[in-house]
């Protein structure tokens, strides 16, 4: 009896465990609700790559690979491995086309051979053995003597795996190198050799070749050099005790990151999309921050004069000042709006103005082709500026695209990686950024990246003609109006920092700087904000105490500052 209540306890013991482990499973899925429309089954990787509207599958283009397999030295550290697979390829009369493949084999037209050739019916690109795996779950692969799966990601040579049916009909006595065929594109004239590096078995159809990614995919993109909808699926294992800041940073620039999908609505990305792809991360990875909350109160801080008058008639010293040093303050602040007031006069006007502010190279190029095509003029003015407050406000309801991971505060301080030495095609150095027209942005659309959009600032004849000015800035996004809107595409806006070059010049030294606005949150360390500006500017409320000494730029103070709190 002793024993049979024993066994009862048991049981229940058992079924109590069972409900809890049921339990404790229904709520894990409640916590993966958010990736519940994904198929879980291909999440093997740290980062995986999907699309943004949920669907699938990936269908991604070839140069988003590209991209990523570019960057493999530089993230060597921080990345593990890349696991990037095709999307299968048929081969026969319509699709690609297997050739040059019977010298390495023994009797090459005999019906056994011809029959295991027939069997291939596609190819597939790879960079890891998983992507094989994926597609033949219990297949086994044998790597030859010498030979490893590094080899799938080799930049210097392409390799295959091939079915163990037609392993069985190489010629032993070849050398490695001998065994090899290849694969044409037939549309896009892509042909590559493929060295064979393994075999594998299963217990099913033995039905395709296994090929290096990178090699395949240049044999599909042919004289095309892209192929869309090539990628089935991307994968990124890292090195989670690694500092992973800088490789989130070249993602977002490609990839919307899952955990912050809103703020990449408004942007394009480096390869000249709005975003369509993401990245999934369970390594832990920070977001990136992009976008600033507008909706909370500020306090605001206005730079005039000391003695009253209207117009702050203030030199660019100033202005170069506070860029320069805009590190040690930027912690304080939310943005800092430096105006310079327009540029440049209608071409039908006289005398012209002596700068002029264009596209460079194959962005000119595709920019006069739009401009001819659309019956459209090039904008007349372009205005220094040190942010998209400025353009919102005198574009009225405007929106702001950013490219990439870029924001707001790059157009403060330009990003060391950016500057260009000689960028321009006139020897410009690339010193800043631009924000263009949509019109503009449109003109070169067709381009598969962002990188080469840039615009030069030069001086016209007539003006320094000896020691002429070139000045580069890449292109960080574009602003397009309300269709109901009737104002014009007539600014083009550039940073102030590399703009200020033109006051070297002597036509120009003498240009003010118009107003000086800087916004902060609330809560900022106004004390330490302050602090760095009383080396400029004196408080507004003592500024009789600051009359007759210098200030740090050596300069009489002539300007005050006032600070607004709790501003809607």
């Amino acid at each position: 009896m002793v024993n049979k209540r024993k066994t009862c306890m048991t049981i229940i013991a058992v079924l109590i465990v069972i409900v809890l482990i049921a339990l404790f499973s229904v709520s894990c899925k409640k916590v993966q609700d958010p990736l519940a429309g994904f198929n879980i089954t291909t999440f093997n990787g740290d980062i995986v790559i999907k699309r943004v509207d949920g669907k699938e599958p990936l269908n991604m283009p070839y140069r988003y690979s590209m991209a990523l397999l570019a960057k493999r030295l530089v993230f060597r550290n921080e990345i593990a491995g890349i696991n990037i697979s095709s999307v299968k390829y048929e081969i026969s009369d319509t699709g690609l086309r297997l050739y040059n493949y019977k010298g390495m084999l023994v009797e090459a037209d005999s019906s056994a051979v011809n029959e295991v050739i027939d069997s291939i019916k596609y190819c597939k690109g790879v960079t890891t053995l998983s992507g094989i795996i994926a597609d033949k779950e219990d297949c086994k692969i044998k790597f030859y003597e010498g030979c490893s799966a590094y080899m799938l990601v080799d930049n210097l040579r392409d390799y295959a795996i091939i079915p163990s049916t037609l392993s069985e009909h190489i010629n032993k006595g070849l050398s490695d190198s001998e065994k090899v065929f290849s694969i044409m594109n037939p549309k896009t004239f892509g042909t590559v050799q493929f060295e064979i590096i393994g075999e594998y078995t299963t217990k099913n159809r033995q039905d395709a070749l296994y090929l290096s990614f990178a090699g395949l995919s240049r044999a599909v993109a042919g004289v095309q050099r892209d192929a869309v909808d090539h990628i089935e699926c991307m994968e990124i294992d890292v090195n989670e005790e690694k500092d992973l800041t800088d490789l989130t940073y070249f993602l977002s620039g490609l990839f919307a990151d899952y955990n912050m999908l809103s703020q990449y609505k408004n942007r394009i990305n480096e390869l000249n999309e709005p975003y369509p792809y993401m990245f999934v991360n369970t390594a832990g990875m920070q977001p990136i921050v992009l976008t600033e909350e507008t909706d909370l109160k500020k306090n605001i801080i206005t730079v005039t004069r000391i003695d009253g008058q209207k117009y702050l008639e203030m030199s660019h010293v100033y202005a170069d000042a506070l860029v320069k040093g805009y590190y040690k303050y930027s912690e304080y602040i939310r943005d800092i709006v430096i105006s310079t007031g327009i540029k440049g006069v209608s071409r039908e006007n006289y005398p012209p103005y002596g700068l002029h502010v264009t596209a460079d190279g194959v962005f000119e190029r595709d920019w006069n082709d739009y401009c001819s095509e659309k019956g459209i003029k090039e904008p007349p003015y372009h205005q220094a500026i040190t942010s998209v407050s400025e353009i919102k406000s005198n574009k009225k309801n405007c929106e702001i695209f950013f490219y990439g991971n870029y924001t707001n505060r790059d157009l403060v301080m330009q990003r060391e990686e950016d500057y260009r030495v000689f960028g321009t095609t006139r020897g410009g150095h690339i010193k800043g950024y631009a924000i263009i027209p949509a019109p503009m942005y449109e003109a070169a659309r067709k381009h598969k990246s962002t990188r080469y959009q840039n615009i030069e600032l030069f001086a016209k004849d007539g003006y320094d003609h000896y020691r002429k000015l070139f000045v580069g800035f890449k292109v960080i996004g574009y602003y397009k109006l309300p269709e109901d809107s009737t104002d014009e595409y007539d600014v083009v806006y550039i940073s102030y920092v590399g703009n200020n070059d033109k006051y070297e010049k002597e036509a120009y030294k003498n240009e003010y700087i118009e107003s000086i606005v800087i916004e902060t949150d609330c809560d900022a360390d106004m004390d330490s904000l302050t602090r760095y500006l009383r080396k400029f500017f004196a408080p507004e409320d003592v500024a009789e105490e600051y009359k007759g000494s210098k200030n740090e730029l050596g300069l009489e103070y002539e300007y005050c500052y006032t600070i607004q709190k709790n501003v809607d």
